[in-house]
């Protein structure tokens, strides 16, 4: 068995309810890289036509069918049109993880901002916290795992993207 699933397996053997939050760009897409405020503003479908990162897609499918863990997806759009992209995208692509586990944190509606970028997905995972005995988070973000770790302590057991591609 892969590394990473065994690490998955052995976390949810010893809890009894667990939640995986995996992040989106660069974690489970290709990171898009936009340009300026205002091409990313005028510019259409560039989430849609993003790749998906398959190996990593393969790897959730397998830890979808372990039974007590719960996959979410946990991301931040910058605008309405790239979270409708991202709903697409996710349809697309990882129809296996239900509709209502995607938290997509949207700061056009003021959703997050600059000054709460790093720690609204463990402020979002943590309000789920009564529901679970612990938290797996998938990122490729380490100022915002190391966040998640530090707010969330012993419940989370935080990976970088790195630890689930070896």
């Amino acid at each position: 068995m892969d590394k990473f699933i065994e690490k998955i397996d052995r976390i949810c053997r010893e809890n009894k309810k667990v939640a995986m939050f995996v992040d989106m760009d660069g974690t489970i897409v290709e990171y898009v890289i936009y340009g300026s405020e205002k091409e990313l503003t005028n510019s259409k479908n560039n989430f849609l036509n993003a790749n998906p990162i398959d190996i990593i897609i393969d790897k959730l499918r397998k830890i979808n069918e372990i039974n007590n863990i719960d996959l979410y997806i946990l991301t931040l759009a910058k605008t309405t049109r790239i979270e409708e992209e991202k709903k697409q995208w996710l349809k697309n692509n990882v129809g296996f993880i239900k509709e209502e586990n995607w938290i997509i944190i949207n700061k056009e509606k003021n959703e997050y901002n600059k000054e709460n970028r790093d720690y609204i997905k463990a402020k979002k995972m943590e309000e789920k916290s009564n529901n679970y005995d612990a938290f797996i988070f998938l990122d490729d973000d380490h100022k915002i795992l190391k966040t998640a770790k530090t707010k969330l302590n012993e419940k989370i057991h935080v990976f970088h993207i790195s630890s689930a591609l070896i």
